[in-house]
């Protein structure tokens, strides 16, 4: 896993900010030592390359913003798809008879309650990065798959009505084939080395943008740091959104909640009958 989960945004931030301006403080001296050296025609060429080379870095970050807004929605369109083929899955064990339907409805109530077990341990980050506790999060739910998968075929192999028990299979495996999903929309991350790219064009940039002060003999701080701030914020937004489930941008996990509080108030209404 990348060094960008683990590490807090704000230091990553603070460290990209200040190699921002480092590289355009050492652009700016190099700028200046070779002033008297440069006529004027090729300092207007400098000028050029400077917007051509910012024109390029502004579209490396909206092009790598795309597409972490894209795996973005598609990790919360996910959330969604699940938490609708549990309940639907959790209305269609009432096709069956008992005792399957209580023991598939009870299969997938623990299925639930394993999913929001996960969903507050993101609030603890060494465990959400901890390999070996999603692997153990990923083997119980492959475990209560097999489980209520196993039981919903039997009781199909000796329904003489297969029809009923097969809306119960299809939306048990589409909570099965959603799983799937979310797992690999989980590790779908922008590449590294297109952040890295980015960072690393960025930082050539106000080498740039430092060396074309030099030339002209003139610190401008204020241009330089506000340059210098909205590159960090964009790389930073980048990371947030293909974090997921860290930092100020999370994909929001309520449809799940919601389905297991939904779960508990049945229990409770079947309890008091």
């Amino acid at each position: 896993m990348s060094p960008l989960y683990t590490t807090n945004e704000a230091l990553v931030a603070a460290i990209l900010f200040f190699l921002l301006l480092a590289a355009a403080e050492a652009g700016f001296r190099l700028g200046r030592r070779q002033e008297s050296t440069l006529s004027e025609k090729t300092k207007t060429q400098v000028a050029v390359i400077e917007g051509s080379v910012l024109a390029i870095l502004g579209l490396l970050l909206a092009f790598t913003i795309s597409m972490a807004v894209s795996r973005f929605e598609t990790r919360k369109q996910l959330v969604l798809e699940e938490a609708n083929a549990i309940g639907t899955s959790y209305l269609r064990t009432e096709l069956v008879p008992e005792p399957d339907r209580s023991y598939i409805a009870n299969r997938l109530r623990e299925y639930v309650n394993l999913r929001v077990q996960y969903i507050r341990a993101g609030d603890d980050v060494r465990v959400l990065t901890d390999a070996n506790a999603l692997k153990r999060a990923r083997q119980e739910a492959e475990h209560l798959q097999e489980d209520y998968w196993r039981r919903a075929v039997l009781q199909a192999q000796k329904e003489p009505n297969p029809v009923t028990v097969g809306l119960l299979l299809q939306s048990l495996n589409e909570v099965i084939d959603l799983d799937a999903d979310r797992w690999t929309a989980f590790r779908d991350h922008v590449p590294w080395t297109v952040v890295h790219m980015d960072a690393l064009a960025a930082l050539l940039a106000a080498v740039l943008v430092g060396y074309a002060l030099g030339l002209a003999r003139q610190r401008n701080l204020i241009s330089v740091a506000l340059l210098s701030l909205a590159v960090t914020l964009s790389l930073i937004v980048i990371v947030d959104l293909d974090r997921s489930r860290q930092g100020l941008i999370t994909v929001t996990q309520q449809p799940i909640l919601t389905c297991n509080n939904d779960y508990q108030v049945s229990d409770r209404a079947q309890t008091s009958l």
